[in-house]
């Protein structure tokens, strides 16, 4: 199985993926015979085996690390919101695709982006172990206080200790924005999915 996606042309995604940008979903299109030639096989046969498995079903909906959907296409293993982005730009992301409303499998045009790992990480999701539901905010039983930090290219600043949750939360927000985090960070939880892979490939 090859590993490097970057070599599927964009054109050949479009030839056998109908990606919805509007929804975000994907349907296996049907194939041509010569897609099945390799000298060995029966072309047409195999052709038409597929189309009645696969052609008009979702795809790319194998649920992955981190909750992104993906699969095999062509021989090739892909996630399925940088197949999306090649199909509409015409070029596989430089970078890493950002999922701006944190949700990994909502692979809607309008909510990815092409961005740094650096900016990246200023938009991710709340760690699982979060209690407080709040990133960066947690309650310190010793002093009977809210401690409220921020941490940043791997360093963490301390922001103070506040009598309430609310407060402790207030004093992230201007840290969040000098600091550029995006407005959706820590929104959802990092084992959170809005909706569920739909069936598999």
């Amino acid at each position: 199985m090859q590993a490097n996606d970057t070599t599927l042309p964009a054109a050949l995604l479009r030839q056998i993926i109908d990606y919805n940008p509007e929804t975000g979903l994907m349907l296996w299109k049907p194939r041509r015979p010569e897609m099945f030639e390799d000298g060995y096989r029966d072309a047409a046969g195999n052709c038409a085996n597929w189309n009645a498995i696969y052609a008009g079903k979702p795809a790319l909906t194998a649920l992955q690390r981190k909750g992104y959907l993906g699969g095999v296409c062509v021989g090739f293993r892909v996630k399925a919101h940088r197949v999306a982005w090649t199909i509409v730009t015409g070029n596989w992301p430089k970078n890493h695709i950002d999922h701006i409303n944190g949700n990994p499998q909502d692979n809607r045009i309008a909510n990815l982006r092409d961005v740094t790992n650096h900016v990246n990480h200023l938009n991710v999701k709340m760690q699982s172990n979060n209690r407080s539901g709040r990133c960066g905010v947690r309650f310190c039983p010793e002093s009977g206080r809210w401690n409220a930090r921020i941490k940043f290219q791997k360093r963490e600043r301390h922001l103070g200790m506040f009598a309430t949750f609310e407060d402790a939360c207030r004093a992230r927000e201007p840290a969040e924005r000098e600091l550029g985090f995006h407005p959706n960070h820590g929104k959802m939880r990092a084992n959170e999915v809005l909706r569920p892979p739909l069936g598999r490939v």
